[in-house]
């Protein structure tokens, strides 16, 4: 329960003792349990089925086989998992042939995890039924057993088994399968110029003795990572090339996940309004066909993009969605890139010590990954700076480290090289280095950025204020051609301490405000969005829990961002708020 209200275990001990003294629950030795049947078979049935599944993940509850269709028609006996529901639930979430090509041939960050029983099961199922599937291969052997084999074996096994079936020659689509696992192994290592490689080899090699659903995944693969890395061109031909294949294969899997690859590109390439209203589109048909993973991939990207545009609260609707749609695909970790959305939308407002806190709570393994530095130049740079401003300097030197360690080993790579550039001046405080990664990045919101990380550097060197608003300047004007508001809001507010009158105030004389209409207009300016509607709906009158249902989030969220409120508006408590928002 902590964990899916992000509230520590020990916040929850009153509400245990409350529950246990009003006798809803008792205890043993070392359990709690309902002390009401109808009380636990109204909350079993009641409470929704993605909550449900998140409250159970883990619990060793054991669970009666069941009969599970597979792919045209085979029935198998299997276990159902530990901790999963039974029935209706069950079988709408149990793994697909779409859904595995989805995990297994796309994951970019636990490639080489084994296969837990279901998707082994429903894998073989699809290998040896579906038309299309792999047949026998020359040595005697059949591909999908071969298939089958890459999975399960430690990392380095794996990748020498994959290196092995990959440059046999004569073993058709395990041939294809053992290049695309090579590719995403390599790139979660960080051997990105190995990984394209791999990718390209396999985009290259002959896709129709593949299952006829998975031969649009070479090509989409490789665009992926190549809109990753800020090569745009490219990645468009390759991701034309797939969803012509997934329009003619009639394969709406395919045609969502091309749709939500092509909009991380656009974001990419600065094209926001197209990025997000052709994720939107992948979104829905990804929801249209139960395509859980895609859904939750697009719905990540759609959270970052609707907190560049301000709208924090449908950002934060859409993490939620994409949290549930993740719980609803078995056998899935949660991807990098959800995990960082889901950090960059629930530490909107913290402060940078609070934001560092729940980093390392949350997702404490996501520095070890290089595939997080990998997703896009914002991230080292947002961390090292929410090092240095929480004084976590060591923390801003380890990922400095870590990214330029990324740039060293994969020298043909320039975006990582000005993304390294870019973690190295924060750190150092170089302003000439940091000029260098604006005019280097490839992205047009990276080198933003960079001109706006530059141009706050210099204000605070009283001498060079001059150069200081050019750079912000500059940093405006590219924030606002990309649609991203809240920078270009935070820009203006850094030219206005420089001295330089808002575009929107110049020459304009408001009328004289009453003091209570000073005190509005003055909480407007200093409270974020977030804050400002947080602290409108508190002084309506609602507690804490009701004001979390209305934003989406926990309570102890909304007790933070209260605090951090009454500090900006100098209050101490809810009735001086309400004087200040509501005559």
């Amino acid at each position: 329960m902590a964990r899916v209200q992000s509230v520590t275990v020990l916040s929850l001990l009153p509400a245990l003792e409350e529950a246990l003294a009003a006798g809803v629950i008792g205890s043993t030795s070392d359990r709690f349990m309902f002390l009401s049947p109808g009380l636990s078979h109204r909350l079993r049935t009641e409470i929704p089925a993605p909550v449900r599944q998140a409250l159970l993940r883990g619990v060793p509850v054991p669970r009666p086989r069941e009969h599970v269709m597979g792919t045209g028609g085979a029935g198998a006996d299997i276990e159902a998992e530990p901790g999963r529901e039974s029935g209706p639930v069950a079988r709408a979430t149990e793994q697909t042939p779409d859904s595995l090509v989805s995990a297994l041939l796309l994951s970019q960050d636990n490639p080489g995890r084994p296969l837990d029983p279901h998707s082994e099961a429903a894998m073989r199922r699809t290998l040896v039924r579906t038309p299309g599937s792999p047949g026998d291969t020359a040595d005697g052997g059949t591909d999908g057993a071969l298939i089958l084999s890459l999975f399960g074996h430690k990392e380095t096994e794996q990748r020498d088994r994959a290196r092995a079936i990959a440059t046999k020659r004569g073993q058709g689509a395990s041939s294809v399968v053992a290049a695309l696992i090579l590719s995403n192994l390599e790139w979660a290592a960080g051997h990105v110029d190995q990984a394209l490689e791999w990718g390209d080899r396999a985009q290259r090699m002959d896709h129709t003795a593949l299952p006829v659903s998975w031969r649009p995944y070479p090509s989409l693969a490789l665009a992926d990572k190549l809109a990753h890395l800020g090569r745009f061109a490219e990645g468009e031909t390759e991701l034309t090339h797939t969803r012509e294949l997934a329009e003619r294969l009639d394969h709406p899997w395919a045609r969502a996940e091309s749709a939500i690859v092509r909009g991380r590109l656009l974001a990419g390439m600065g094209r926001t309004e197209e990025a997000e209203a052709e994720v939107r589109t992948g979104v829905a048909l990804a929801l249209r066909v139960s395509a859980h993973l895609p859904a939750s991939q697009g719905l990540s990207l759609l959270s970052l993009l609707s907190l560049a545009r301000g709208r924090w609260s449908e950002a934060a609707d859409q993490i939620g969605r994409a949290r549930s749609q993740l719980d609803l695909q078995p056998g899935t970790l949660p991807p990098v890139r959800h995990s960082w959305a889901d950090f960059r939308v629930t530490t909107t407002d913290m402060d940078a010590s609070g934001a560092l806190g729940l980093f390392a709570k949350r997702f404490p393994d996501l520095l070890a990954k290089p595939s997080l530095f990998l997703l896009n130049p914002e991230v080292s740079a947002r961390l090292v700076r929410l090092g240095l401003a929480a004084g976590e300097y060591g923390l801003a030197a380890a990922v400095t480290r870590q990214v330029t360690r990324l740039a060293d080993q994969n020298p043909g790579q320039a975006g990582l090289a000005a993304t390294a550039r870019h973690a190295w001046a924060l750190l150092h405080q170089d302003p000439d280095a940091l000029e260098h990664a604006a005019l280097q990045h490839v992205a047009p919101w990276a080198s933003a950025a960079a001109s706006e990380d530059l141009g706050g550097m210099l204000l605070k060197r009283r001498e060079h204020r001059h150069t200081a608003r050019r750079h912000l300047r500059t940093a405006r004007e590219r924030y606002h051609a990309i649609g991203a508001l809240v920078s270009a809001a935070r820009v203006e507010s850094l030219l206005q301490d420089a001295g330089e009158d808002s575009p929107r105030h110049v020459g304009v004389s408001p009328p004289p405000a009453s003091g209570r209409e000073q005190r509005r207009s003055r909480a407007r300016s200093v409270l974020t969005e977030a804050e400002h509607r947080i602290a409108c709906l508190v002084a309506e009158g609602l507690t804490n829990q009701q004001v979390a249902k209305r934003v989406s989030r926990s309570p102890h969220t909304v007790n933070y961002h209260l605090r951090q409120i009454f500090r900006k508006l100098d209050v101490d408590s809810r009735v001086k708020l309400a004087r200040i928002l509501h005559p």
